[in-house]
């Protein structure tokens, strides 16, 4: 396969700039061979009439959501003609002009690699709760459970191939993946009848014993994704009720543990979120390395996210 078509499907909702950013981007990029489809959930800030400014396709999601079962990224696929869907989420900037073609070289390279996933960048110029949230992810409770985690916690060992990393993704305690901004082969998609969440699409493709996934060394997407580390509590909290109460639907993938195995490392995950010292010792590691207060929020933020989960589940179970 050389130069393949990329897909690139975006989900927008009422993010106007955040949108140009994201676009702008996409095509500055060296890598010409792409089209670009806009899954609109009802944006009536101003982010459908500038869409129209692009070369994009524009599809209305009447969903709204992006993840699920039907939802704006399934919607996409359906539409796609490109031999690689890439994923790029409305609040990430492409960093440089050869991103793209970082990206989607493994899989020109390798066609054992089903996928790609690209590091986050650090804007030191960033309020201090987004750059925490550029090291660890979107969501710090998953840094047990997801490559990028183990990777900024030097906890996963890489496969070095030149230009990127491979890992081989275990199926028990199976890793997550797929958001921000990833790439993956179509037909792929299809084995699996089609994209429901990023995790399910890891799972179900591990299932099958595709799990070869790709990390470029020098491929980069700047997330901004919050303003304040307050923000950041109240959005874990509604995508926490959110993914209980609404994206519900019979999953292949379990956050919970299924094994004797998993089930000690969940609970020793637990244990070091709600005593604060494991996570402060790493913290303490990781700003001594990057030279960045940000890290200092890493306790805290692991030890009040594990209670609004904790406090959402039972919600959820008792009502």
């Amino acid at each position: 396969m050389k130069n393949p078509k990329i897909s690139i499907i975006i989900c927008t909702y009422n993010a106007k700039e955040l949108v140009k950013r994201c676009l702008d981007s996409i095509f500055s990029q060296s890598y010409k061979k792409f089209e670009v489809i806009c899954v609109d959930g009802g944006s009536k800030d101003g982010t459908l009439e500038l869409l129209k400014k692009y070369k994009v396709k524009i599809i209305h999601n009447k969903k709204q959501f992006p993840e699920g079962p039907g939802m704006g990224k399934s919607q996409g696929i359906k539409k796609a003609k490109g031999e690689i869907i890439a994923f790029i989420d409305q609040d990430n900037k492409l960093i440089g002009k050869n991103c793209l073609r970082e990206l989607v070289y493994p899989l020109i390279k390798d066609t054992e690699i089903f996928g790609v996933a690209c590091k986050l960048y650090v804007n030191k110029q960033d309020n201090i709760a987004n750059r925490y949230l550029s090291y660890v992810g979107t969501d710090p409770f998953a840094v047990y459970r997801s490559v990028e985690g183990r990777m900024i916690l030097d906890r996963i060992n890489l496969n070095d191939n030149g230009r990127y990393h491979t890992y081989d993704i275990n199926l028990e305690n199976c890793l997550c993946t797929g958001g921000n901004v990833f790439l993956v082969r179509k037909d792929l998609l299809k084995k699996i009848n089609g994209y429901v969440q990023d995790v399910e699409m890891i799972y179900s493709l591990c299932l099958m014993g595709i799990n070869k996934l790709a990390i470029p060394k020098n491929a980069f997407t700047h997330h901004l994704t919050i303003n304040s580390f307050k923000e950041f509590l109240k959005k874990r909290w509604y995508w926490a009720m959110h993914y209980n109460k609404k994206n519900i639907y019979k999953r292949n993938y379990s956050w919970f543990p299924r094994t004797f195995y998993e089930f000690i490392i969940f609970s020793l995950f637990m244990i070091s979120n709600l005593i604060i010292i494991p996570n402060l010792i790493d913290a303490i590691i990781k700003l001594i390395y990057t030279r960045d207060k940000a890290w200092l929020l890493h306790p805290i933020s692991m030890f009040l996210i594990t209670w609004i989960y904790i406090i959402v589940f039972i919600i959820n179970h008792n009502s």
